[in-house]
């Protein structure tokens, strides 16, 4: 029991102090799946900033000046590829020159799956379907 009391201080004082340090990394997504996805990494700890939002299309992106001060500020930049956005490579290099850049397609261990056929993945045709005017 009286080495109980000392860990459990120990374990708060150690965990207030994290969330603390967390609390003030700035980290930065370029899509709404990363975004997603690290949201919920760094649930009850912080929020990270979304770049491409709304019907933005990574392909063709250009970054807005507010965005540009997110990359930055930034100390982690989320992002898949320069082939999904090859906008944010340049602006990476350029502008968030002290964050650490993590594009996740180059993860190691990383599986991906290859173009899928049949069933859900077949295209559908709307030939049912009236023509709407």
């Amino acid at each position: 029991m009286q080495f109980i009391r000392p860990a459990l201080l120990a374990t708060t004082i150690l965990t207030a102090s994290m969330t603390t340090a967390f609390a003030d990394v700035k980290v930065v997504t370029s899509i709404k799946p990363v975004h997603s996805l690290v949201a919920a990494v760094m649930q009850g700890v912080g929020t990270p900033d979304l770049i491409v939002e709304g019907a933005g299309s990574p392909h063709t992106y250009a970054l807005k000046p507010s965005q540009a001060k997110q990359l930055q500020e930034a100390d982690l930049v989320f992002w898949m590829s320069h082939d999904l956005e090859a906008f944010l490579e340049k602006s990476i290099d350029g502008i968030a020159t002290k964050a650490v850049s993590v594009p996740l397609m180059e993860s190691r261990g990383l599986m991906t799956l290859g173009f899928r056929e049949g069933g859900a993945f077949d295209d559908h045709g709307h030939d049912e379907h009236d023509d709407h005017d």
